[in-house]
């Protein structure tokens, strides 16, 4: 008896010891597949968000619903337009500034819809400086130089004094709407500055993406004193440029839901830089 009342003893005692091993190795195994899964905040850092597409833009999609303050969450950086064109956007360390067509730069409301937008978060990766003075046109061969592929997404935050500098507006449109980009661009306000110091915030998009967005760099400018902005068209830089970038990896987008969207013509292609 008293054997058999120990072997029981020793039987359950074996089986809590078990039981205790395997919850540990459950434990630990599920922790590491844990650690490896990436985490959402760490993908939204990667990625570059758009909301609706170039080529619905170019055919007179006009009237957005993305609020300024989900923009945010997508990004604290920023380009693109307010909803029916009120406005360029440009969004510089999470506050988005609108620039309408006559100059007037105002800060974008939580509830202010945008027609188009590019966003990202901005985690500088690398920084450079452009010492000699540069001209718009030779900008884009600079940052080329320092790219790891042009098949990556980049962000751009370039920040300098500039001898001049001339900016695009856009004109505010009501519907119906009845000219496209390749109209109200050759025809939009523009502004002109001199001697000025601001940032330039830029987003590149590879070759491939076609139609979804504008190929090439794409860049915005607020000045400093918040004075100055819009879509940037030419400058001559009058010291030293001092560029940071992030590389992009992902990318996202979310379509327009609205009947504009669901019929528009997308036949009409133009591109711009």
């Amino acid at each position: 008896m008293k054997f058999a009342f120990k072997l029981v003893v020793l039987t359950l005692a074996m089986g809590v010891l078990l039981s205790c091993q395997n919850k540990t190795e459950k434990t630990e195994t599920t922790n590491t597949i844990i650690n490896e899964i990436p985490s959402v905040n760490g993908d939204k850092q990667d990625t570059f968000y758009q909301y609706s597409i170039w080529f619905a833009f170019v055919n007179r999609v006009f009237d957005g619903s993305l609020t300024v303050k989900e923009l945010k969450t997508h990004g604290d950086v920023g380009l693109g337009s307010f909803d029916l064109l009120d406005g360029e956007l440009v969004m510089l360390d999470g506050i988005a500034y609108r620039i309408r067509e006559n100059g007037e730069i105002s800060v974008g409301q939580d509830n202010d819809e945008i027609v188009y937008a590019d966003a990202a978060f901005f985690n500088k990766e690398d920084v450079f400086f452009i010492e000699e003075p540069l001209i718009f046109n030779d900008l884009a061969a600079k940052l080329d130089i320092k790219k790891k592929s042009p098949h990556y997404f980049y962000i751009y935050k370039i920040h300098g004094s500039f001898k001049r500098i001339k900016l695009g507006g856009v004109p505010k449109v009501e519907p119906p709407f009845t000219e496209g980009l390749d109209v109200l661009i050759p025809n939009r306000p523009v502004f002109d500055a001199e001697n000025i110091t601001g940032t330039l915030v830029g987003f590149y998009c590879p070759d491939y993406i076609g139609n979804i967005n504008a190929k090439g760099h794409h860049f915005h400018f607020i000045s400093d004193d918040k004075k100055w902005g819009g879509h940037v068209m030419d400058f001559e830089s009058s010291s030293t440029l001092e560029v940071q970038f992030d590389t992009k990896i992902k990318y996202k987008f979310d379509l327009p839901v609205s009947k504009d969207f669901e019929n528009v013509n997308l036949s009409k292609e133009f591109q711009y830089n």
